[in-house]
């Protein structure tokens, strides 16, 4: 597709055909691009960089924002038919904050997975450490719970218990 190219390499949509491709934070995409992937999902085709042949795809597409869709469709943001080419089934998932319920069980499950990827014992979160995430707000949602359990990973010693203390200062 440019000067010098030695070989052709298949791109995101050609590769997850006839699976599921997943598109994140969607709201975020410039209006151009928005045209261009809705152009794929009605036609079902893709023309690669630098080709005169059109390439058909059956992929499933599933995409996700935390923008509010209906509000970036009245400020021209985002592309009504767009929206309702990819609107047939929605799945609203609360922010954490609404489903702190959902924090202890998740942090457990970080606190293993770092702990096995980083080789470290460590046995569990102290009270106080629980107190102090099911306190904060998580405007970062599961992101940011996971970052913080794996800062708490880092700098915990192991056999220990992850304290207050392990995490980061905008926690405490």
């Amino acid at each position: 597709a440019f000067t010098g190219a030695l070989y052709t390499k298949r791109g995101s949509f050609e590769l997850d055909d006839g699976g599921t491709f997943f598109l994140d934070e969607i709201g975020d995409m410039k209006v151009e691009m928005q045209a261009k992937i809705l152009r794929v999902l009605e036609e079902r085709m893709i023309k690669k960089l630098g080709s005169e042949e059109e390439l058909y795809v059956d992929v499933r597409v599933i995409a996700a924002t935390n923008k509010d869709l209906g509000l970036e469709i009245s400020e021209g943001r985002f592309r009504e038919d767009l929206f309702y080419r990819l609107n047939i089934v929605q799945i609203a998932i609360p922010p954490l904050r609404e489903h702190k319920i959902d924090i202890s069980i998740l942090a457990r499950h970080f606190l293993k997975v770092f702990c096995t990827e980083m080789k470290k014992s460590l046995t569990d979160f102290s009270e106080e450490a629980l107190n102090l995430m099911m306190s904060y707000n998580w405007p970062g949602n599961v992101r940011e719970l996971k970052n913080a359990v794996e800062r708490a990973v880092i700098f915990a010693n192991p056999g220990e218990m992850i304290r207050a203390g392990h995490f980061p200062p905008q926690l405490r």
